[in-house]
């Protein structure tokens, strides 16, 4: 029998998950890459590295699957167009200048900012969702189910801590997408769950998987919950006592991205604080009386998007006074970034409509 294949897989500079292959080592990289990207979700097209012993363990680009090794660590690389990375180094700046622009809240988020935090997104919601890989002892019990159910259409009762299991790593996959998913979000969730995994379907249920759709929204109701209590800025902008008298209600105003948008309020850099930004605000205001100083203002203005961002949300200033703290937002050069932003935008709400 073949033994399973235990993977680290890095997709980040704070993101490492663990990976469970029970049929063992794939036959080639190619169905090892549609593996990870199915089983994390991923959208973009990546190439692996493995960690060469040769060269003390250093990272280089895999060739053959046979250095693939039970417990290795293999790193993710996004490949990307350099088109799509100006896209992508300019969206954070881009954002600011649309929300400000309407006097409202925002229309269209940034797919991430260099140097975020590692609560920072990367994903939009897919059109597709892919369940992700549950612990080997889930996998296993689900997978003897699953047999059961094809073979003689039994159904599972899942144990408390099956259950408990399924719908964490649920919650933790749809986090990656959104804060707050709504209900034919959830019902994705729950549908491509029963889909996967027949046996879990409910009898009773009108569509086989309602419970479970309730069962996610109390689950990312308690991550919220979690997450607020640590201080995530894009959870306790909607806790009751940061909101206005009139709107102290918890279901009143909730702020939370819409279409196509990803990154709604996300963290500070890592080692940031407001203060620190703060001054990193007041010398972009002397950066912009040198010239040939584009590059500077660029990559402090997209260091203090996080900062910028909260700004927004949370006071809501007039745009007058927005304006005269953030000058660098109404440049001519702006301008072209935000047509830039915007063209990506209707292209994000294209390719999730599609």
């Amino acid at each position: 029998m073949t033994s399973p294949l235990r993977l680290r897989i890095i997709l980040g500079e704070d993101d490492a998950r663990k990976l469970i292959l029970p049929a063992g080592t794939p036959v080639s990289i190619e169905d090892l890459c549609h593996t990870v990207k199915t089983s994390f979700g991923l959208q973009q097209d990546i190439r692996l590295q493995y960690q060469d012993e040769d060269f003390g363990n250093e990272f280089m680009n895999m060739s053959d699957v046979s250095e693939v090794k039970d417990k290795g660590t293999l790193k993710v690389i996004f490949l990307q167009s350099p088109q799509e990375e100006n896209v992508r180094t300019s969206q954070s700046q881009a954002t600011e200048s649309v929300s400000i622009s309407s006097a409202d809240t925002d229309d269209t988020e940034p797919i991430s900012s260099s140097g975020s935090s590692p609560s920072s997104r990367h994903w939009v919601w897919p059109s597709v969702f892919t369940v992700p890989q549950f612990s080997y002892e889930a996998e296993f019990e689900l997978e003897k189910a699953n047999t059961a159910c094809a073979n003689g259409g039994t159904l599972l009762n899942p144990s408390p801590k099956l259950k408990s299991q399924i719908l964490e790593r649920l919650a933790e996959e749809i986090y990656k997408f959104k804060a707050y998913p709504t209900d034919s979000d959830l019902t994705d969730v729950a549908e491509a769950l029963v889909k996967k995994h027949p046996c879990l379907r409910e009898q009773g249920s009108f569509n086989g998987c309602y419970g479970w759709k309730i069962s996610l929204k109390y689950k990312m109701a308690n991550l919220r919950t979690k997450l607020r209590g640590l201080g995530c800025t894009e959870v306790t902008i909607n806790s009751i006592k940061n909101k206005s008298g009139d709107n102290r209600q918890a279901a009143f105003n909730v702020k939370k991205p819409k279409r196509a948008e990803v990154n709604y309020c996300p963290q500070h850099p890592k080692g940031q604080t407001s203060e620190s930004l703060e001054q990193e605000r007041v010398a972009i205001l002397s950066e912009l009386t040198k010239r040939n100083n584009d590059s500077v203002v660029s990559a402090k203005m997209e260091k203090t998007f996080s900062y910028r961002r909260q700004e927004v949300l949370q006071g809501q200033p007039m745009v007058a006074d927005f304006k005269s703290r953030w000058p660098a937002l109404f440049t001519a050069r702006e301008a072209s970034v935000v047509k830039m932003h915007l063209d990506v935008a209707c292209n994000l709400c294209f390719v999730v409509q599609n």
